[in-house]
């Protein structure tokens, strides 16, 4: 009887509540108070929730109101641990009021939502949405699933959170500690284990049905690769967690055999593999590497596989310091084997080969040789497809000395390096030797002393003593977030990778404004261009003429092979060339008497440098140090042209002037420094 009488009164209480918002709902603090009221009475708040989604179907709710509710709503599915359901009400939210504050959450939510299938678990654990964030960045950092994290750190028992991700997938949650009640299939020793590794899938049998285990069930396009490369036909998909699919993973491979792990049923006549299998033959594998292996020998950025039309084969090319050549042409029988091998490696679909794709692969060279690569595929003419690989990490470490800078540029350099706080900015295009130039000026400032933090994507050059964090944006990881939760980290300097957008730009404002030295790089073209960039994103003008000590821009140039150069002297015609794209400069003129004492060198070739006459890169550089006047100038939005100007009478030098001062130290040609300068 109690029961119905209360069950009675909390429907009576709803109702009413329904009324008081139809009939006041302009009245946003007596709403406010009497949901308060009412969450304090009804423990129940999902009964809440759906009074509050039928409200907000009444037509013409006051603006205020309707914010409030659907923020209350999100707030009562996240702390239900609805993520993805919280996660589409702020979606409507924030297209209803498009604020700032709402970006945050919805990034925190996206990440969330991947926990959802654990909500029967998280409901009965005191543990907030950033503890579970905190959790989940853990478990990357760690390489280890957060269910691994959850029991045994909460003690969640494993039977407890795979019945919370069958009630939530709908599918069987096997726990693989007894391997023997499973059966083998035997196509899986065909393929390499880097392969199940990667997509952390395994296809087993067990009680006549073929299942494929999946950690990610809901990662359709894994599933169907996986489908494609064991030519999958019937079977079911089933969940297991991430370290007991390794460890099957590890006993599959470490013991071919299986007698101790798994039911061994007698083996049957290999079926023919379709040619997308054969790219985990021996032949195609080495292929693959050694093409990798002799690249980052010959110090190649990039790596371009190139169908060629009319079925001549795949061209293979390389690009070393900034210029390509043709190393190979191999077959046409192993063009779609290599290409399928490298789509394979970066976890891309093989069979899609009408659309572009982006991957990432992570190599290790014979001698132990780590580092990173990035691999996009496009579609080309007569059904091909193209592959480039861009080689990271294989940047060579450098201290400051030895970035090229010209004395006065170095000295001016480290003296805005030796300041306490402030914005300094590294700035030119992609592979321009920015991160190189960051590095050096980390090592340089790299002391007991200082507590340095730096975010990058990816991490190339590793250094002890930075506390270095490689961000990504599939979790939420973003170069903001991780800057935002470095202000927390007591840093005294702050390196960013890259200011892609304008809420990292403001927040490397602020750090820089509030006693901290940061560096980041910009896509610019040149120093007193990325003054009106940067303006141009809305930042404050008062607070970033502030906060700048200078801006580097920098481009790479090819260095003459110091084994064969050869000297000679410029005759008058080259001279003149020289000056007119040298330029007036009102401080630091080109003078004849500077002729008189140079000397210039020309490429020649030799075996050093595969007869090309270069070897290397030579970086050269504009070094933007504002003073007051010059800050007067960006709070006024000068255009680039303007800044310059007023620039070059401080003795500012271009990048074009400072790339004909080396061909005149003998460094470098002029042909080489107008391939790569406007100005």
């Amino acid at each position: 009887m109690e029961n119905l009488e209360r069950d009675f009164n909390f429907k009576e209480k709803l109702q009413n509540i329904k009324l008081l918002i139809k009939n006041h709902h302009k009245d946003l603090n007596l709403i406010k108070n009497s949901i308060e009221t009412l969450e304090t009475e009804i423990k129940q708040d999902y009964l809440i929730l759906e009074v509050i989604l039928e409200t907000l179907k009444i037509p013409n709710l006051a603006p205020e109101t309707k914010k409030f509710l659907l923020e209350k709503a999100s707030e009562i599915c996240e702390k239900n641990k609805e993520f993805k359901k919280a996660l589409e009400i702020l979606k409507k939210l924030f297209i209803f009021y498009p604020e700032a504050n709402y970006l945050e959450k919805i990034e925190k939510l996206k990440t969330l939502s991947n926990l959802e299938k654990l909500k029967d678990v998280l409901k009965k654990l005191p543990i907030s949405s950033e503890m579970l964030l905190k959790l989940q960045l853990e478990a990357v950092e760690k390489g280890l699933s957060i269910e691994r994290l959850l029991m045994e750190r909460f003690k969640v028992p494993k039977d407890e959170i795979l019945k919370s991700i069958e009630n939530f997938y709908k599918i069987l949650a096997f726990d693989l500690k007894d391997f023997k009640k499973f059966k083998r299939i035997p196509k899986i020793l065909e393929i390499k284990r880097q392969f199940f590794e990667e997509t952390l899938c395994l296809p087993v049998e067990y009680e006549n049905t073929v299942y494929l285990l999946c950690y990610n069930p809901e990662d359709k396009e894994n599933i169907e690769r996986v489908k494609k490369i064991l030519q999958l036909s019937e079977f079911k998909i089933a969940f297991a967690l991430k370290e007991d699919i390794l460890e099957a993973i590890e006993k599959y491979f470490l013991h071919p055999t299986l007698v101790d792990y798994f039911e061994v049923e007698p083996e049957t006549e290999p079926e023919e593999e379709i040619s997308e299998l054969e790219l985990v033959d021996s032949t195609i594998v080495n292929l693959v590497n050694s093409i990798i292996e002799e690249a980052h020998k010959r110090r190649a950025s990039d790596i371009h596989l190139e169908g060629l039309t009319g079925k001549r084969g795949l061209q293979v090319r390389f690009r070393v310091d900034g210029e390509c050549f043709n190393y190979t042409v191999l077959p046409e029988s192993q063009k779609k084997l290599v290409l399928s091998r490298v789509k394979i490696m970066s976890n891309l679909d093989i069979a899609e080969r009408r659309l572009p794709q982006d991957g990432k692969i992570k190599f290790r060279t014979k001698d132990g040789k780590s580092f990173e690569i990035r691999v996009a595929t496009l579609p080309t003419i007569d059904g091909n497809e193209d592959a480039v690989l861009r080689i990271l990490g294989g940047i060579e470490f450098r201290h400051l000395e030895e970035l090229d800078l010209l004395p006065e540029n170095y000295e001016n350099f480290k003296k805005i390096l030796d300041l306490p706080y402030g914005l300094i900015l590294a700035v030119g295009p992609t592979g321009s030797g920015k991160t190189t130039t960051l590095h050096a000026a980390l090592k340089y400032l790299n002391k007991p002393n200082k507590k340095i933090w730096t975010a990058e994507d990816p991490v190339e050059i590793i250094q002890d003593g930075l506390r270095q964090v490689q961000v990504n944006p599939k979790i939420g990881l973003t170069f903001a977030r991780v800057l935002r939760s470095f202000l927390r980290a007591d840093p005294d300097i702050i390196m960013i990778g890259e200011t892609r957008d304008k809420e990292t730009a403001q927040i490397l404002i602020e750090a820089s404004l509030t006693g901290h030295l940061v560096l980041s790089t910009l896509h610019t073209n040149s120093a007193p261009e990325t003054v009106t960039r940067l303006l141009g994103m809305d930042i404050d003008p008062y607070n970033f003429a502030d906060a700048l000590l200078g801006v580097l821009a920098q481009r790479l140039a090819k260095r003459l092979c110091s084994n064969c150069k050869e000297p000679y002297k410029p005759n008058k015609d080259e001279i003149e060339r020289m000056k007119i794209e040298y330029g007036f400069h009102p401080v630091k003129p080109l003078r004849d008497e500077i002729f008189e004492k140079a000397t210039l060198y020309k490429p020649v070739g030799c075996p050093i440098c595969n007869f090309t006459g270069f070897k290397g890169r030579i970086a050269l550089h504009e070094l933007l140090i504002p003073d007051d006047e010059l800050k007067d100038y960006i709070i006024k939005n000068a255009p680039a042209s303007e800044i310059r100007k007023i620039a070059l009478q401080k003795g500012f030098v271009t990048l074009k002037q400072d790339g004909i001062l080396k061909v005149l130290r003998g460094e470098t040609t002029l042909k080489q420094v107008l391939a790569v300068t406007l100005r």
